[in-house]
């Protein structure tokens, strides 16, 4: 057989390297991770970030820990090369945050980078210069204590890269975003972060927890929140070994809400670390305290040790594993329900108060959920009763029902399904209707739809009912109007019909800070959609004038919401961003009709007047149905008179 009939082929050195530091460096915000972790893990006392171009002509990390010697230094830029373990046991206890010895050779094969280093015994520093990959010098040098790393022209030799990165202000939120956790995450270290050469915050060492939540998400947020102190406790895990577990940092009260989950903060042993176990843990001691689509806000903190969390799970070290999931997150659960029963004169809810057991035998029979639908306030369900997502579930916290019913739960059974009921014991007739039910359910109408001049019934003060030859049509009075109100407010400012109402006193609102530089950039896009807003200090801003179709008290919230779509980077890229940006906008219009209204009947017969000037698909601005029929041969099928 022929050289040129054999396909597979061993890659090259060059090759290889850029296929690893695509796993490690996936944007700006990677390559600063793996260097405050280095800083960290060195014992820094103080970490100095200076960002050029959101990152992308230059990153650099300056620290005072403890250096590493010439030899250290020429090691540290080879692959799999670390001081940090030593045997494949010591992966079983991971005590630092880097460890797999890869984040400076795939910084450095996708970029010109720079390396100078001294330890406190030495009389002068090593310099080391690669540029993509290749090692072009190492020099002795003069340097003070600790370690200087330069990353200049990230993915200049790889620019297919450049072309999935978002744009600069996007990309400086995330670095921005990075070291702001690792400074909520270690009270005992200096964070200083600057982008081209101006400062964004200045974290002196030993400021704590609370002073850096309020420098970072404002005074505002952080008068808002529940502190958790720290305390130990010994749980007796399914493996029937002592788990010792600290849980500590602060929870939002429950009127302290977000429209996405961006202030969610968890760390396991100072990581910061992305998990649906936590996620799932916070909301559930939340069940009943916030309103549908909110969501809570939180930094915590867990300690337990290593050999109970796996950490090699993800290339980036983002996602990690836990040993025994369920009895964290019933621990968790119990500790911030308990927290929110301590909260004084609730107007709307009682909160009773839990015994944390800290050593339980775990039983082998099926968890079994009690709850009663005889009061609304919130039941605090014992912690032997909260079942977790299995591994491969997927969106469990946006499938949980929001309703208490009474439930007995197999421990093989997802407590995030949809199933609420023992199907074992269905009778044959009851079969019959549950295979026709999808059928009998009115479904939406997205046809075109032209009303006539009736005036519709109104029912549960929430849904208008109008009968027909053959169907009786239900519309959703609150969704109607939202999508009128969109409409309108979508005509008015695209023809800058609109009028703007100016505000006797300025709102001032305070943002963090990797959402000062995103509000400060589209200024004019907030203008585009009726909210006039100019700085006002740091990463304080005042809304002077609204468009008068907005309820002045809503505007606040609409803001933090358009600021979190904005962050995710994604938006400006669509086509009908400034329709997305106006479906979030249209929460903050003062007119709307909501569920519970009463309405009189010439309210009515407007509304329904408002379709003729509606065009398919009949949706309100954020995808749900407006109309839905129930027809004819359904209701039929329901009394049994046809087949």
């Amino acid at each position: 057989m022929s050289d040129k009939e054999n396909k597979i082929r061993v890659l090259s050195e060059e090759i290889t390297n850029k296929i690893a530091a695509g796993e490690v460096v996936e944007r700006p915000a990677s390559v600063v991770k793996e260097l405050v972790e280095n800083s960290i893990d060195a014992v820094a006392k103080r970490i100095t970030i200076r960002l050029s171009a959101s990152g992308l002509r230059l990153i650099e990390v300056i620290d005072d820990g403890i250096g590493m010697s010439e030899q250290d230094a020429i090691l540290a830029i080879e692959r799999h090369a670390t001081s940090k373990i030593t045997s494949a046991k010591d992966l079983e206890a991971i005590h630092t945050f880097g460890f797999r010895g890869e984040a400076l050779s795939s910084i450095s094969a996708v970029s010109q980078f720079v390396l100078t280093t001294k330890r406190f015994q030495d009389n002068t520093g090593t310099q080391i210069v690669v540029n993509g990959g290749i090692l072009k010098s190492v020099s002795s040098v003069g340097s003070p204590q600790g370690t200087k790393i330069s990353v200049n022209r990230l993915f200049f030799n790889t620019p297919v890269r450049l072309k999935f990165l978002k744009g600069l202000t996007t990309e400086l939120s995330h670095c921005i975003d990075i070291v702001q956790k690792y400074a909520l995450a270690h009270e005992n270290i200096g964070f200083k972060l600057l982008h081209n050469d101006k400062l964004l915050f200045d974290i002196p060492p030993d400021m704590n927890l609370y002073n850096r939540i309020s420098l970072i998400w404002g005074k505002s947020t952080v008068s808002e929140m529940l502190q958790i102190k720290p305390v130990t406790h010994n749980l007796l895990s399914t493996e029937s070994e002592m788990l010792p577990i600290s849980i500590y940092g602060y929870i939002g009260l429950p009127s302290l809400t977000r429209s996405h989950r961006s202030h969610q903060l968890f760390f396991v042993n100072k990581r910061p670390i992305y998990s649906r176990t936590l996620q799932y843990s916070l909301e559930e001691a939340y069940r009943n305290l916030v309103m549908v689509g909110r969501y809570p806000v939180a930094i915590l903190f867990l300690e337990l040790p290593p050999q109970w969390v796996d950490v090699n799970i993800h290339p980036t070290k983002r996602e990690i594993k836990f040993r025994d999931e369920r009895i964290i997150s019933k621990h968790i659960v119990t500790t911030l329900r308990n927290q929110l029963s301590l909260i004084p004169q609730q107007k709307h809810h009682t909160f009773p108060k839990i015994n944390i057991q800290t050593v339980e035998k775990q039983s082998t029979t099926p968890a079994v959920s009690s709850f009663t639908d005889t009061d609304t306030s919130p039941t605090f369900i014992d912690n032997s009763d909260i079942e977790i997502p299995s591994k491969n579930t997927n969106d469990f916290i946006e499938n949980k029902s929001t309703e208490p019913q009474q439930k007995t739960i197999p421990e093989e059974t997802n407590l995030f399904s949809n199933t609420d009921i023992d199907k074992t014991h269905v009778s044959s007739d009851e079969k019959q209707l549950q295979e026709e039910q999808p059928s009998l359910l009115p479904h939406p109408i997205f046809s075109e739809f032209v009303p006539g001049e009736e005036i519709p019934i109104q029912v549960f003060d929430s849904y208008l009912v109008l009968p027909e030859k053959d169907r009786i049509l239900i519309i959703d009075q609150h969704a109607l109007h939202e999508r009128l109100n969109f409409e309108q407010l979508k005509k008015e400012l695209q023809e800058k019909d609109f009028v703007f109402q100016r505000l006797v006193i300025p709102l001032l609102i305070e943002v963090p800070s990797n959402y000062s530089k995103i509000l400060e950039d589209k200024r004019e896009i907030f203008q585009k959609i009726g909210i006039d807003i100019e700085p006002f200090g740091e990463n304080t801003f005042q809304i002077t004038s609204i468009c008068e179709l907005y309820d002045e008290g809503k505007i606040k919230d609409i803001i933090f919401e358009l600021l979190e779509e904005m962050v995710q980077g994604d938006l400006f890229e669509k086509e009908n961003y400034f329709e997305s940006l106006l479906s979030i906008a249209t929460k903050a219009c003062k007119k709307s009709v909501k569920a519970g209204d009463k309405l009189e009947p010439l309210e009515r017969l407007y509304l329904i007047k408002g379709f003729k000037s509606l065009t398919p698909p009949y949706t309100c601005p954020h995808g749900r149905p407006i109309l839905i029929e129930l027809t004819l041969q359904q209701m039929e099928k329901s009394f049994r008179r046809r087949l």
